[in-house]
């Protein structure tokens, strides 16, 4: 990202971030805080190929309305269930 950062400043371009871009938080960040113009996820989508899913979740409501109908509703569920054995 440093390199994203100084070329977007110094040439006046729009730069992509990529490597190691974690979370949707992380991602947030580099975009709110003027680093790059676009973030990449490569390696995170093979890892969790619902990454976009998850960063949604992280940085809207925390819902599953997003998600395919088919799991999300059970992730919902799922959610809430846990959410009652804590409390």
């Amino acid at each position: 990202m440093p390199f994203a950062g100084r070329i977007r400043r110094e040439a006046g371009i729009a730069t992509m971030a990529v490597g190691l871009i974690l979370d949707g938080r992380q991602a947030e960040a580099i975009l709110r805080d003027g680093e790059a113009d676009l973030v990449a996820i490569g390696r995170e989508a093979l890892d969790d190929p619902n990454w976009p899913l998850h960063a949604r979740q992280q940085l809207c409501d925390g819902s599953f309305d997003g998600w395919p109908e088919q799991s999300g509703w059970w992730l919902a569920r799922r959610a809430r269930t846990l959410d009652h054995k804590q409390n």
